[in-house]
């Protein structure tokens, strides 16, 4: 399955929603939209993944990025993440650097 991101700005607040697999091929994409979120400036990213199946360290790395250019006073959010991804970001420690929102 291939990947989408698709980016909503409204005020300092930023949405992607991400959909298919966050893999190695589709890092590149991920990154590209990150710095395009970070130039508005926002308060909040929410990362929405209700439509995610997958997630690699490829992608992982995206998060971190994120974390990095965003800046402390950003919160960064992953909602609806499935069971997987939710697993896979707990692992590495990320959890600590972003809300992790479950699947409503």
């Amino acid at each position: 399955m291939g990947f989408n991101a698709d980016i909503l700005t409204a005020g300092r607040n930023v949405v992607i929603a991400l959909s298919g697999d966050l893999d190695a091929t589709a890092a590149p994409g991920f990154y590209e939209i990150l710095q395009r979120a970070a130039k508005d400036r926002p308060r909040t990213l929410a990362l929405t993944m209700h439509e995610l199946n997958y997630i690699s360290s490829a992608g992982l790395r995206g998060l971190v990025f994120a974390r990095q250019n965003m800046g402390d006073g950003v919160e960064i959010v992953v909602e609806g993440a499935n069971e997987t991804v939710t697993e896979t970001i707990r692992m590495t420690g990320l959890d600590h650097a972003v809300v992790l929102r479950p699947v409503t």
